[in-house]
């Protein structure tokens, strides 16, 4: 991913297999009333950027790390690689 305004990752659904995919760009990971969904990743003053890819069939929503957010997805920041 270069941006987060770039197409979705995928052509079809990982669920429900439909091409009805529609994303959205410069989503803040951290929100005002909700959790801090890439704890870590922000600046001091500006919010991680995420975009989001939803399935018009489905209702699956997935999220996609902005590179600055990825760039701080660290183990000094908190973050363990799972494998």
């Amino acid at each position: 991913m270069t941006t987060t305004h770039d197409t979705p990752a995928h052509r079809t659904c990982p669920e429900c297999h439909g091409d009805n995919l529609y994303a959205h760009g410069g989503v803040n990971a951290r929100g005002g009333y909700g959790p801090d969904l890439l704890p870590g990743a922000s600046g001091v003053f500006a919010s991680a950027k995420m975009r989001s890819v939803v399935c018009r069939d489905c209702g699956l929503v997935r999220f996609y790390a902005g590179n600055e957010a990825l760039a701080r997805i660290t183990p000094e920041n908190g973050w363990r690689k799972t494998r």
